[in-house]
């Protein structure tokens, strides 16, 4: 006959807090397990959005080459060879060309005065940098095409020179140059040397026009993810030095700080992942041992029951139930013992983005009932093949 869950709930129950001391150290062992695997996700997961915060602030993660010829003309990087590039490499997202004017380093409103740079930037410009515009429009070909002196600021500027009026249409006057006002672009920062009050940007046309002061133009390479920078910049160094062979290339990109935040993470996270296998490992040779133990404590008991018709499932069920039980225990106090500290650690210790993820929670208490019902089940296995004769005439 079938025990009654409710009957199997009392044994289990009864069976766990007879040995109260065995059970919670095995709990304890699964607790320290799941509390290093807890940690460790939430590590990550922090990290991440402290990366994904500080990408906010800037640009998409891009690569910059310089092409350096030391007797001859400086190679064109001309849109045949962007084409050229983006065909190639995979990780490539997007390319745009950007110039820096150096001729204009300052802008004017009414009696409203700011120091700025000035870039002259291709059409595709916002889908390099992942820039929006929060006012107004972007240049569009008939800008390009007819060298329209039309400009866009940043919201940085927009503050500085229009005091919170709308700048759109207004008329400013860059280092005696007149331009009209289209549009207001988010502000971010690519570690710029220097400081300014903001930021413009004109067509590459009309920056030609200006030929009076220096521009050079650059390559703006953006990548999918900040992971793929090393692999893009090495692939297009590679694609360079093929097309350019006498010439020297150099990289810089705006996401080295951030690679050596996630190297740092990935090796933290590493040692935690090991001491938290080290500790799941120990908190099953526990499970393993005390149910190994109760086998042997209940033999008769198993006999009886198998003898009055419970079914060798039934039996085996008992023993990976106790387990899974301490498992949820040891878990369960772990995931909360850590959300806890965590909480206290990024709102006291140090300042940094944290909520509690359930996805996190779920894994730790995954990586619980694994080790749990995985080192119960050869035990409760034997259990099931006790000899019903033998254990009912043991003492």
């Amino acid at each position: 006959m079938g025990l009654p869950l409710s009957d199997l709930l009392f044994m289990t129950w009864r069976s766990l807090t007879s040995q109260w001391l065995r059970s919670g150290l095995t709990a304890f062992g699964v607790f320290m397990g799941v509390g290093a695997v807890s940690a460790t996700l939430n590590i990550q997961t922090i990290t991440r959005e402290q990366i994904d915060l500080k990408l906010a602030e800037r640009d998409r993660p891009f690569v910059v080459p310089w092409v350096w010829v030391r007797e001859g003309p400086r190679p064109e990087l001309d849109e045949a060879l962007q084409k050229s590039l983006q065909n190639s490499i995979a990780e490539i997202r997007a390319i745009s060309s950007v110039g820096s004017v150096w001729s204009i380093r300052n802008a004017q409103y009414e009696d409203q005065e700011a120091e700025i740079r000035a870039r002259s930037v291709s059409l595709n410009y916002l889908d390099t940098t992942g820039r929006q515009v929060l006012q107004g429009r972007f240049f569009d070909p008939a800008d390009v095409e007819q060298y329209r002196p039309v400009v866009l600021i940043d919201q940085q500027l927009s503050e500085v020179l229009f005091q919170g009026q709308s700048p759109l249409s207004k008329t400013i006057y860059a280092s005696g140059n007149q331009f009209v006002v289209i549009g207001v672009m988010e502000s971010k920062s690519n570690f710029e040397w220097g400081e300014s009050d903001g930021e413009i940007w004109m067509t590459e046309t009309f920056a030609s026009v200006l030929a009076g002061g220096f521009r050079y133009d650059e390559l703006q390479i953006s990548a999918h993810s900040v992971t793929q920078i090393n692999i893009l910049s090495d692939a297009v160094e590679t694609f360079l030095l093929e097309s350019y062979p006498q010439a020297e290339i150099y990289m810089r990109n705006n996401a080295e700080d951030l690679l050596k935040e996630l190297e740092v993470q990935q090796i933290s996270s590493t040692a935690l992942t090991a001491v938290g296998l080290i500790a799941l490992v120990i908190g099953g040779v526990g499970i393993a041992n005390i149910t190994v133990a109760a086998v042997l404590e209940r033999t008769k008991e198993i006999g009886i029951r198998r003898a009055i018709g419970a079914s060798k499932l039934e039996v085996m069920s008992q023993f990976i139930l106790e387990a899974t039980l301490l498992s949820l225990l040891g878990g369960t106090i772990a995931v909360a013992a850590v959300h806890g500290l965590t909480r206290v650690a990024t709102t006291v210790v140090i300042q940094a983005p944290y909520r509690f993820s359930p996805r996190n929670a779920a894994l730790s208490m995954g990586a619980a009932l694994t080790v749990g019902i995985g080192a119960s089940f050869i035990p409760a296995l034997r259990a099931t093949q006790v000899d019903i004769v033998k254990s009912l005439r043991s003492d």
